[in-house]
């Protein structure tokens, strides 16, 4: 080996320690009460299979984390320099399950003014958990979401959003597009979670939720859920029709729409998963069988009357009160339903407005441009529109 190049490789070891030095030096230093900065841009590359009662989906992710290294400022990177060696954010992804494919490489990259930022970029395709939010099932809005977190302190360091660049997804990757209406954008929204490590010591860590949202295609549970048990429910004013003075007609007409619609009950738990409270499909449904419930009580008391007369004139006001009862019910259900329903919509196309506003200005004109609508996401509109308007 000649001399010059013995010492280069002198000159080379001699920098990349001094480099290695100044970061743990400023490690130690953010450690004491500075705070690290980490800039994330989230792109989803295809989402598919989401899974209402497993509340899962699968989903092939690209991250961008990118932060601030002063020790490397103004400095031409070395290819010898080891970028695993300095400071790392230790980003964790806190709701994918399992054992997920990822990779996962650094870069070196300088701002106008030489800074260095060292940017970390990875590639998850697995399975991620989502807590569904099912009050309004099947009129329900979901979010997309893949939550980051950190194994540093919030003190130490904190996670936001790229103002940069410009998180998005693929939609036209989209597969489940009969279940679901996939929108196109990304929001943010940065937390912090505590872990209870002792009785007498809580530690805070930074989190960001980078989410999209589904909205359901409700058209499958309004014809073959809904509008059945509608249709159930409205059979049982037929009892009526039997002549009073045979209760045990009636009652067998009763209890036979009545198990009818346990039947339903039963198929849409196979839908959902084991909540605790009740959704817009349950309430319908339950109304429906506590409805038919409530007549045939009432054909087993009027027996108890023995002057035909009251009988007749009491089972006709009996008749126009369950009429009343019913007629006020579906007005007020599809009034909430609706109401509900235009109003999330709403507020997702001034989120989507917001979204392509912030697009275009990171990105410029061109961005609307490139972006494909399929004709199938415009039937959907118009057919939502036609609903809803």
């Amino acid at each position: 080996m000649s001399n010059s190049n013995a010492v280069v490789l002198v000159k080379n070891s001699i920098r990349d320690r001094t480099i290695l030095r100044a970061s743990n030096l400023r490690c130690t230093t953010n450690m004491s009460g500075s705070k690290k900065s980490v800039f994330i841009k989230v792109t989803f590359l295809k989402i598919s299979n989401i899974e209402t009662v497993k509340e899962q989906f699968s989903a092939d992710v690209f991250i961008k984390a990118r932060w601030r290294e002063p020790s490397l400022d103004h400095s031409k990177g070395s290819d010898n320099l080891k970028l695993d060696n300095l400071w790392n954010p230790k980003l964790v992804v806190q709701n994918v399950l399992g054992s997920p494919k990822q990779s996962s490489w650094k870069e070196l990259n300088f701002g106008k003014g030489g800074e260095a930022f060292i940017v970390e970029k990875r590639r998850i395709k697995g399975t991620f958990a989502e807590m569904l939010e099912l009050r309004m099932f099947p009129f329900d809005f979901q979010d997309i979401s893949v939550v980051l977190t950190s194994e540093h302190p919030i003190q130490e360091l904190e996670i936001l959003e790229d103002e940069q660049e410009l998180s998005s997804m693929n939609v036209s990757c989209f597969v489940d597009v009969q279940e679901w209406e996939l929108k196109d954008y990304v929001v943010t929204e940065a937390k912090q979670m505590t872990k209870e490590f002792s009785e007498t010591k809580n530690i805070s860590f930074p989190l960001l939720t980078v989410k999209t949202l589904a909205v359901r295609q409700f058209g499958f549970f309004v014809w073959n859920i809904l509008i059945i048990m509608t249709i159930i429910s409205l059979l049982s004013f037929t009892t009526f029709a039997v002549d009073n003075t045979k209760p045990q007609n009636r009652l067998q007409l009763g209890f036979t729409l009545t198990l009818t619609g346990v039947t339903f009950r039963f198929v849409t738990n196979q839908s959902l998963p084991k909540i605790s409270y009740l959704t817009k499909l349950d309430v319908y449904i339950l109304f429906c069988m506590i409805f038919n419930f409530c007549i045939s009580i009432w054909h087993a008391v009027i027996t108890r009357f023995k002057d035909n007369s009251d009988q007749d004139s009491m089972d006709f006001w009996a008749f126009i009160i369950f009429i009343i009862i019913y007629s006020v019910f579906q007005l007020i259900y599809f009034m909430i339903v609706v109401g509900s329903y235009i109003w999330r919509r709403r507020k997702v196309q001034q989120q989507e407005k917001e979204y392509q506003e912030k697009a275009v200005k990171l990105i410029g004109e061109s961005w609307k441009s490139n972006r494909k609508i399929t004709s199938r996401s415009k039937v959907r509109d118009g057919r939502a529109s036609l609903f809803f308007g």
